[in-house]
């Protein structure tokens, strides 16, 4: 799945020994590209930016039942900035901030007041929030842009309740940003370092916001430098509550690496990834596990971890990844990928199991789903209750035995096995070739016929019976016609 390109993956030891299926699409993520640019308002008291939650989850459910039968794969979905760009007139008046302009008016005087400082480190934690940092003079490049306002004091409980009111808005980061009180002009023109005004600034997002993520320092409108100082983050610790489906599991960094199942048969599924943008949201990877169990009832999702994938510690995008069956966070491992020069990250993980969950993997016997149907006869008597499966055996020829020979001694050919035996294929209901009765049923090699007789009258079929005069001989053609088996045993 990782294509030419060199990979290293880093997993714990645990994770290396039950490892199944495909967790990360590196490949796929690096072709969909970064996601869209947000368009940031400069000269506006706020900024609203809308999700469609609704329609966001119907197109990952639209998708995922197009590909309910194709397992272990994933598009990449993405999408561009519909932003646009406002023409502004130099000198223009901006918009003004509540907060103190420290004196000299300089960049480096802004970062270097103390009330800015003392005002971040004073602040509360909100209710239902975490502290994600402090006092930092950057702001963050998170996943899913939601907007932002401006605020009369540096409240965080006030910014805390209006991302609260916001859907989709898992984290929000509240600042002091040097900005200008005029449209600044080029170099030695009329308003080329025009005078500062102080905005407290609350900006939403769809993410978490991170140390590793604060990497907007601030940029340069001409000549006039904006910074940004006593910056704080904070990320919701709640859980989405998604209906038909049990709590949220928050796994932090981590991720599900699943085991085989009983069976030694994958339980992954496969996976959608999502980078234009938008907020991130478990009730769209609910909305994919769901069409897949609608789509494809043979292989339902009961199970998904999704998450944020980061590259250099910058957010791409939202992961979504199903499985046929639930795993606890013993299987979440700490996940880094380098790919191409670049690390690749996860983080904000979550998963969750339908809330009707009652699958328990049971260990198949070894015995075919499909038995032999050799024409219209009974092939066993009924001392084997009539039960006979259709197969080849070394030779390629047709060979009916029965279901319960997978434990006779084994074989590389016919001439390994006694008188009446014969070895049956390696590709067969037992998984390696076995010895089994060839006169048991009936076989084009013993030449042996099924006749039927009158018995208490009623009609028994019989193998192996010598006939009377009246017996009916079984047509010459009518012999064992091999029908396909699972080279492993299947429910």
């Amino acid at each position: 799945m990782f294509g030419p390109k060199l990979v290293t993956l880093l997993l714990s030891a645990a994770a290396l020994a039950v490892a199944a299926g495909p967790q990360l699409d590196i490949a796929a993520i690096e072709a969909a590209g970064p996601p869209p640019q947000p368009t940031i308002a400069t000269n506006a008291h706020d900024q609203k930016v809308s999700y469609d939650a609704t329609s966001a989850s119907a197109a990952a459910a639209a998708t995922q039942s197009a590909q309910a039968f194709d397992t272990q794969t994933g598009p990449a979905d993405g999408s561009t900035s519909d932003g646009s760009k406002v023409k502004r007139a130099v000198c223009d008046p901006q918009w003004t901030g509540k907060g103190p302009v420290p004196s000299p008016d300089t960049a480096s005087a802004f970062l270097a007041y103390g009330p800015f400082a003392s005002s971040a480190n004073a602040a509360p934690t909100p209710t239902g929030y975490n502290l994600a940092f402090k006092n930092l003079q950057a702001g963050n490049n998170a996943l899913g842009y939601m907007g932002f306002t401006l605020l009369d004091t540096y409240d965080t409980d006030l910014c805390a309740s209006k991302c609260n009111e916001i859907y989709g808005c898992s984290a929000f980061n509240i600042a002091f940003e040097r900005s200008p009180s005029k449209d600044p002009s080029p170099k030695g023109g009329a308003c080329d370092q025009p005078p500062t005004t102080t905005f407290i600034k609350c900006v939403f997002w769809g993410g978490p916001v991170t140390i590793a993520n604060a990497v907007n320092s601030g940029q340069y409108r001409n000549e006039y430098q904006v910074v940004i100082a006593g910056s704080n983050g904070y990320v919701n610790k709640s859980s989405d509550i998604v209906p038909g489906y049990g709590p949220g599991n928050y796994l932090d960094g981590k991720v599900i690496v699943a085991p085989n199942d009983c069976n030694d048969a994958t339980t992954y599924i496969g996976n959608q990834y999502w980078n234009d943008g938008k907020p991130f949201d478990t009730a769209r990877c609910a909305a994919a596990c769901s069409a897949q169990t609608e789509a494809n009832p043979a292989t339902p999702c009961r199970f998904f971890n999704t998450y944020i994938i980061n590259k250099n510690n910058q957010a791409q995008g939202q992961y979504c990844a199903m499985y046929t069956q639930q795993w606890d966070s013993s299987y979440a491992v700490s996940n880094q990928v380098t790919y191409d020069g670049a690390i690749y990250q996860t983080s904000y993980s979550y998963s969750y199991t339908v809330s009707d969950y009652s699958y328990t993997c049971v260990k198949n016997a070894f015995s075919c789903p499909n038995p032999g149907s050799c024409y219209t006869y009974q092939q066993c008597s009924n001392s084997n209750n009539g039960n006979c499966l259709c197969g080849t055996d070394t030779a390629n020829n047709p060979l009916c035995h029965q279901p319960d020979s997978c434990g006779s001694p084994s074989c590389n050919t016919n001439s390994d096995c006694q008188s009446g035996y014969a070895c049956l294929n390696a590709n067969n209901c037992c998984g390696t070739s076995v010895c089994v009765a060839a006169t048991v049923c009936v076989n084009k090699n013993s030449k042996r016929y099924i006749f039927s007789k009158r018995q208490n009258d009623s009609e028994v079929k019989m193998t192996n019976y010598i006939p009377p005069a009246d017996a009916q001989k079984r047509d010459a053609d009518d012999e064992c016609t091999t029908v396909s088996c699972p080279n492993s045993p299947s429910a």
